[in-house]
């Protein structure tokens, strides 16, 4: 019993150290942990296109030592955990560099969208953080570049130190990249917000070409004319190609080659008017002159008034287009012909009041005649045919054609070739009188007789 005893002691010392061993060799869990940190860096890096090989290898070391851990084999895990993370590095720092680049274009591409979008004007703080991002993102990039450039140049590789700085300034340099870009998209989207708001201030633009237009640009000045429409329209497709830049340059061009039209359009409309407005103050002259032997103190003194104003307004309406103040003589010639149109009028309704008093009781058809529309160029209108020297030779008289056929013309403005109007004299009524009753009773019964010779 007693040599039994002696052998069993050294045999349960034995397994005791054994079984102390072991429980010193604990789980490598911190270093499987940092290599499938390091592998999901590289995985994010886009390791995959850039160091494949060096990945796919430090996957299946992860996996290995996985394994490893489940046998039970804690150190040799260990070992094949620190290799997963040493190779998921050297992944990193092959693929960290053009991953980087790729991220500062990508900013790049990003900011120069949303310059094109008006960011810079619509979305300024968001537009200029994404500026300071990326020039962030370049300073660590080019330290990170140079540091790698210097490692490289030593020639015996780079120590865990080294290439722990190096990766940390890429990550620093894309991570300011991606923030870049966050910015750069919320810029855009917040400028092409206002896209309509934009297309809305073209109506700058659009109201002067139709002011131009009015002063009839498309015939004295076609080419700056056409040049504004063109500009206009050029302006429009690039804010709805979300262009919202080049568009706003495009507006202020439209704006500018509008002016140039109206510019160009308005000395020789104001001399257009102008000669326009002599005509209708000369005949309206005539016509007053014509009246004054005709009409009472109190129509004569009013009408004169209005006839003084119109000289007056041609007057001022030639000092300014000597002095090339052409939108001011336009504005004086339209007074002078509207007042011309006033004394034309008023002597025209005053005579036919003063005729209608004095023979109330029956109208003549003396002076009535009729004209049938024509169908040619410039095409026949109420003011022309009044203005004919055949009919009245003052278009300002075309309302009394209109009242005389107002049976026959539902639009003063719309009258088509072919058809005949009763043209009344210059004064007096404007409804055709009937044929005398004693006239028609002499036709009627020179009729029946007809009809008895007929039938006999």
């Amino acid at each position: 019993m007693g040599n039994i005893r002696i052998f069993l002691k050294p045999a349960l010392l034995g397994s005791m150290a054994l079984f102390v061993m072991q429980c010193a060799s604990t789980a490598p869990v911190k270093e499987l942990s940092d290599a499938r940190q390091e592998i999901a860096l590289a995985e994010q890096e886009d390791a995959k296109k850039h160091a494949s090989d060096e990945l796919d290898a430090a996957v299946s070391s992860l996996k290995e030592a996985h394994d490893q851990l489940a046998a039970g084999e804690n150190d040799t895990a260990k070992a094949t955990a620190l290799a997963a993370d040493a190779t998921a590095t050297k992944a990193r720092l092959d693929s960290v560099g053009p991953f980087t680049a790729d991220m500062q274009e990508k900013a790049e591409e990003l900011i120069a969208s949303a310059d094109e979008a008006y960011a810079e004007k619509l979305a300024t703080d968001d537009f200029e953080s994404a500026k300071l991002l990326k020039e962030k993102g370049d300073d660590e990039h080019a330290k990170a570049k140079d540091a790698s450039s210097s490692a490289a140049d030593q020639g015996d590789g780079m120590t865990a130190l080294e290439s722990g700085n190096i990766l940390d300034q890429y990550r620093s340099a894309y991570l300011n990249y991606q923030q870049s870009q966050d910015a750069a998209a919320k810029a855009r989207a917040t400028a092409l917000a206002q896209k309509d708001q934009l297309l809305s201030s073209l109506s700058g633009a659009e109201s002067i070409l139709e002011k131009a237009r009015s002063y009839e640009a498309e015939k004295t000045a076609p080419e700056e004319y056409a040049a504004a429409q063109e500009e206009i329209q050029n302006a429009r497709d690039l804010i709805n190609d979300d262009k919202l830049k080049d568009g706003a340059m495009s507006i202020e061009k439209s704006e500018e080659l509008a002016r140039a039209a109206l510019e160009a359009a308005l000395p020789a409309y104001a001399k257009k008017l102008k000669a326009e407005a002599d005509l209708a103050v000369g005949s309206a002259d005539k016509e007053f002159a014509s009246f004054k032997r005709k009409g009472n103190q109190a129509e004569v003194q009013s009408i004169g008034e209005f006839l003084r104003a119109a000289k007056e307004a041609l007057t001022e309406a030639g000092t300014n287009l000597e002095e090339e103040n052409y939108e001011e003589s336009i504005a004086e010639s339209k007074e002078a012909l509207r007042l011309a149109s006033v004394v034309a009028e008023k002597t025209g309704t005053a005579l036919a009041e003063r005729s209608t008093d004095n023979d109330s009781s029956a109208q003549s058809s003396e002076g009535w005649k009729t004209y049938t529309v024509k169908k040619r160029r410039p095409a026949d209108t109420l003011w022309r045919i009044s203005g004919l020297r055949e009919n009245y030779g003052n278009p300002f008289l075309w309302k009394r054609i209109y009242d005389a056929n107002k049976d026959k013309i539902k639009n003063p403005n719309l009258i088509y070739p072919g058809q005949i109007f009763d043209i009344p004299p210059k004064t007096g009524p404007v409804t055709k009188p009937a044929k005398d009753d004693g006239v028609e009773d002499m036709d009627s019964d020179d009729s029946s007789d007809m009809d008895r010779e007929n039938v006999e």
